[in-house]
């Protein structure tokens, strides 16, 4: 069996993933973008991504449906940069991330530790490890500044997907 990546995340309503979408470019655009936000990018807190053999991800998507009515909440802790150095899993060249940093509440890492269990081989930071996150984009040239009344505070409310990973640790196609 070849195995794939495939994750569990946590979206946004349409109305704060649009904004998002927007704060995405609004700090990575002209600077070299390698991933921005968007349709094939939507924003999201993974949970988990794993590497598993393609027949069975379909169990870890059943192990999300007690989830799928659920709403989840995020608290913002503020809008993190840093280098990526080359060889990273996710962005091979490297480059310059930035994103929003999200408290590791017990709710989100309960979450992560029962999807953990399910014995998948993981893929980035997990366990103890684990930091919740919402990528806004990788650029190759130093990202700017956006006005910091764009950048969002508060708690996030989220829903559960899963599906395959894309390249940057995106999910191109979220299950509905």
């Amino acid at each position: 069996m070849i195995g794939m990546a495939y994750g569990v995340v946590l979206r946004p309503d349409a109305e704060t993933s649009r904004s998002l979408v927007d704060l995405s470019h609004a700090i990575g655009d002209g600077h070299q973008p390698l991933m921005l936000l968007g349709e094939k990018a939507p924003p999201h807190v993974s949970v988990l991504h794993v590497d598993c053999p393609g027949d069975q991800t379909a169990g870890i998507a059943a192990a999300t449906a007690p989830h799928r009515s659920r709403t989840f909440k995020a608290t913002i802790i503020g809008l993190l940069y840093t280098l990526i150095p080359p060889g990273d899993y996710y962005v091979p060249a490297g480059g310059h991330y930035f994103g929003l940093e999200i408290i590791r509440s017990p709710e989100l890492d309960a979450l992560h530790q029962e999807f953990l269990r399910l014995g998948h081989t993981p893929l980035g930071l997990v366990g103890d490890d684990y930091r919740p996150h919402i990528t806004l984009g990788v650029t190759a040239g130093p990202p700017s500044l956006p006005p910091l009344s764009t950048v969002p505070t508060g708690t996030l409310r989220l829903t559960m997907r899963s599906g395959p990973i894309g390249p940057f640790g995106t999910f191109p196609d979220l299950a509905a």
